[in-house]
């Protein structure tokens, strides 16, 4: 089966924000680095969301290797279909689109961001059943670093997400300590766990969720999440928004043909620069195949 070809709709219109968070909530956002949004999403665009990633699941299982959208497990094949991710899965049909720009999302992000918003890219990560693969401590900026550091990633469960089915964990107050390095004895690892002290594992907080939740966290919020020890693949939409005036230093590690799109808000005049040392990723302009994979190369 080859590649899926890339979905021909025209995107959705750039519109102006609407405010759909309290003062309350974008302080805590502010004070924490993520934000939960219980019963947040449109049930019927849930449902329309959850069918198409199902058929793109099914369709994907038929494939013997992977390929620019579907990341496949070492052990995918006939019989046992176990796809890690669909990236850039905007491309690929509408409703990753609409989801994308024309939600709620869009206005959350604005309003974490505080003014203009565009998309940098999106996924559909599936943390297989059985021991689906733990991910590392990590924050998303410094993989992708941006003139600053206004960067929010939102993510929709389409199933339950629990601590024992390796949800989604984020640290409080880790996006105000910086950026940290990612990586170890001049090897890229795309994960800060060298870093981690007691007080960092104390204070870990298990974002579980239900479908039509949300969660938020921001580009330095340090993040990972356990393995999978249930019976069921957990699914997860996540789409990473930037600040209109955040530009890229380096080649996007997902890319798209709706890259830098606006999302709310017009487009910025001038990049605006926050001042430091920024340790840059490798470069991945010749590809990229997944933090799984990268994570098991470094295993090894």
């Amino acid at each position: 089966m080859s590649a899926l070809p890339a979905m021909k709709e025209a995107w959705p219109q750039t519109r102006a924000p609407e405010r759909v968070l309290s003062d309350e909530q974008v302080a805590e956002y502010q004070a924490a680095g993520f934000l939960t949004m219980c019963n947040a999403f449109d049930p019927a665009l849930l449902q329309r969301l959850t069918a198409t990633i199902d058929r793109l699941w099914n369709e994907g299982s038929a494939l013997q290797e992977k390929t620019r959208h579907f990341d496949l497990d070492p052990a995918h094949g006939p019989g046992n279909p176990r796809i890690r991710r669909i990236s850039s899965p905007t491309e690929l049909d509408q409703v990753f689109l609409e989801v994308a720009f024309d939600s709620v999302l869009g206005d959350i992000a604005a309003d974490l961001i505080g003014g203009p918003v565009k998309f940098y890219h999106s996924k559909v990560n599936f943390k297989l059943p059985d021991g689906g693969a733990e991910i590392g401590w990590h924050q998303d900026w410094p993989v992708f670093p941006h003139t600053n550091t206004n960067i929010v990633a939102l993510s929709v469960p389409i199933n339950p997400s629990r601590s024992g089915n390796g949800c989604l964990q984020t640290i409080p107050g880790s996006h105000k300590q910086g950026p940290r390095s990612h990586w170890v004895n001049g090897t890229y690892a795309l994960n800060c766990n060298a870093s981690m002290s007691e007080e960092d594992f104390a204070r870990i907080v298990d974002n579980e969720l239900d479908p039509g939740d949300i969660v938020a966290h921001h580009g330095l919020a340090v993040h990972g999440s356990s393995a999978n020890l249930s019976g069921m693949t957990r699914t997860t939409y996540i789409i990473q928004y930037v600040a209109a005036d955040a530009f890229a230093y380096t080649a996007p590690v997902i890319d798209s043909c709706h890259r830098n799109r606006m999302v709310r808000g017009e487009p910025a005049r001038y990049a605006r620069v926050e001042q430091g040392l920024i340790e840059l990723p490798p470069d991945f302009s010749t590809g990229y195949s997944s933090i799984y994979s990268l994570q098991k190369s470094n295993e090894r």
